[in-house]
């Protein structure tokens, strides 16, 4: 791993970092707050009618729980969007744009190794990955505190929330990263991440 490009990474990523943590701040934040003004209005709509009512839990969840609303703005497409941009976005362009842009060369000159160069790219997507999901938990919290529901969160599971969430997100940023290093251009790289 090479720490100098380790730091060159997060520079050159702090600002995009920096937007997908407010972004993803914000959209948890919104979840208890909809949960706490709509979701127990719509609770009771939705039980008066047994299909409504089967059909909302679907998966074993309860979408009109504060734990099945957080759980809803994980794998809402926002949350997706924002967490993909480092997940699939990063780890297609870190190798394959550098050859499509003609700088892997320069890049592969200096004294680090192809081995070392990968394993230092996966840690800095795996590090933004961690960072975002953290900002979408926090957002969720501070949501829940702002609305006075948080005493309807098991906070033991946050910490498994973090872990599911950082786990599936590195998988797919490791799958896009190997998908970048096996082509010379982006858009068949992020068509494989994709597809």
């Amino acid at each position: 791993m090479s720490l100098p490009l380790l730091a060159h990474t997060w520079r050159s990523q702090r600002a995009k970092l920096v937007i997908v943590m407010v972004g993803l701040a914000i959209w948890g934040f919104l979840m208890p707050i909809i949960y706490a003004t709509v979701g127990k209005d719509l609770e009771g709509l939705i039980s008066s009618n047994p299909l409504f009512r089967q059909m909302s839990q679907f998966g074993g969840a309860d979408v009109f729980s504060l734990g099945g609303a957080i759980a809803l703005g994980f794998v809402h497409p926002i949350a997706v969007a924002l967490i993909g941009v480092f997940a699939v976005g990063m780890g297609t362009a870190a190798i394959a744009g550098e050859r499509q842009r003609g700088t892997l060369e320069v890049l592969l000159a200096r004294p680090v190794s192809r081995r070392g160069l990968y394993l230092t790219l996966l840690v800095a997507v795996g590090l933004f990955i961690a960072l975002a999901v953290v900002a979408l938990l926090a957002g969720s919290l501070l949501g829940a505190i702002s609305q006075d529901v948080v005493s309807e969160i098991d906070l033991g599971r946050m910490p498994v929330l973090f872990v599911n969430g950082w786990l599936l997100w590195f998988a797919i940023a490791a799958l896009s990263l190997a998908a970048s290093v096996s082509f010379d251009r982006l858009a068949p790289a992020l068509g494989v991440a994709l597809g």
